[in-house]
């Protein structure tokens, strides 16, 4: 077994327990992004891929951070709120007894570096196409607010500089005012969701809600995980033909840069 093998053995038995843990109380999520196109092109991780990622709704997110609180066993893993336990916009599950060293990673603690699967959210956007833009603009501007909290760098000119332009939202009410942008038509009925934190243009970050729908369970490695209903429509949205394969000089993992399984 290689390492990275390895890290996606450790990483599904979190995304088990994660699973059980919803399945338990009626939380409903979909895999996200490399997860999503790995459940349908490979049956499981993408072969090359060294992370897991799921996404929920703003209500579903809310209880689940709710239930980690009072239900993940405290023994084994151990909860990274975003915007609470550290300065970005999503949260991890990690694993206590490993070590994950990632490229650009960012902990607050040096204790809490646990291999781990992340855990997005999707807000609701407004079926006008201006303020659904606004909403974009704003979640990315909030985003590279983050970045800088976490002191983030790039050798890219043109990201410094959008980075830069972030600094207003050090001041608490721009800040405060930038979230509710953002957030504004959660708990309101809405045709749209919006996941405007990762690594996404506007035409892949809008997606219709009758597309997740409700969620379908379809083979990954040894288990069945939920994927959103239309999943064709999603991925077809967000990665256009995925399945085909990258150029060779692509199948790289992300994240990695060394990892101690501890006793797993």
């Amino acid at each position: 077994m290689t390492q990275l093998e390895h890290l996606q053995k450790v990483i599904l038995s979190i995304a088990k327990d994660i699973d059980e843990l919803c399945q338990k109380n009626n939380i409903e999520y979909y895999l996200l992004g490399g997860s999503a196109i790995g459940a349908i092109r490979h049956k499981g991780f993408i072969p090359w891929d060294d992370d897991y990622d799921i996404i929920m709704d703003n209500a579903n997110y809310e209880k689940f951070i709710h239930v980690c609180r009072e239900q993940l066993d405290p023994e084994k893993y151990y909860l990274q709120e975003g915007l609470k336990d550290w300065p970005l916009y999503f949260s991890k599950v990690r694993l206590k007894g490993t070590v994950l060293e990632e490229v650009e990673g960012y902990v607050a603690n040096e204790n809490m570096k646990g291999i781990y699967i992340d855990v997005f959210k999707m807000d609701n956007v407004s079926s006008n196409p201006l303020i659904a833009w606004w909403q974009y603009v704003c979640g990315k501007y909030y985003m590279c607010y983050h970045l800088l909290e976490r002191t983030y760098s790039s050798a890219s000119l043109k990201k410094r500089f959008l980075l830069s332009l972030a600094t207003p939202c050090k001041i608490p009410c721009v800040r405060k005012f930038v979230r509710r942008q953002v957030e504004k038509y959660n708990g309101k009925d809405t045709e749209y969701y919006g996941f405007f934190y990762g690594r996404t243009r506007f035409r892949s970050a809008v997606i219709k809600k009758s597309i997740f729908g409700k969620a379908v369970r379809v083979p990954f490695e040894d288990a069945l995980l939920p994927i959103a209903e239309h999943y064709h429509e999603y991925l077809t949205q967000v990665f256009g033909d995925y399945m085909q394969l990258p150029p060779e000089n692509q199948r790289v993992g992300l994240h990695m840069l060394s990892v101690d399984f501890g006793k797993y």
